[in-house]
């Protein structure tokens, strides 16, 4: 097994009701194993970060790398690392 760290930030903060968690994972995980224990544990906030996917605002960061620069959702996991979602930030 391997331990990787969760964090959500903006909104994705608020629905998950803290910064990060540790998710256990089996080895060669990719981020759509991520997600797929994501969805089983924490479904309210599964389900915000599914839309924000699909629609395509949040963005994925391994270790501060966005996953289109990877492999994508195929992007392989090793114990340790950090997954982040990163919804857009507005301001002026």
């Amino acid at each position: 097994m391997i331990e990787v760290t969760v964090k959500a930030f903006g909104g994705l903060r608020e629905v998950i009701g803290f910064s990060a968690v540790f998710v256990h994972l089996p080895h060669e995980a990719t981020i759509t194993d991520l997600l797929v224990e994501i969805r089983r544990c924490y479904p309210l906030f599964s389900e915000k970060l599914e839309t924000g996917l699909t629609k395509g605002y949040i963005n994925i960061l391994l270790n501060g790398r966005n996953v289109r620069f990877l492999d994508g959702m195929d992007t392989g996991l090793s114990d340790g690392i950090t997954v982040a979602f990163l919804p857009p930030v507005g301001g002026g």
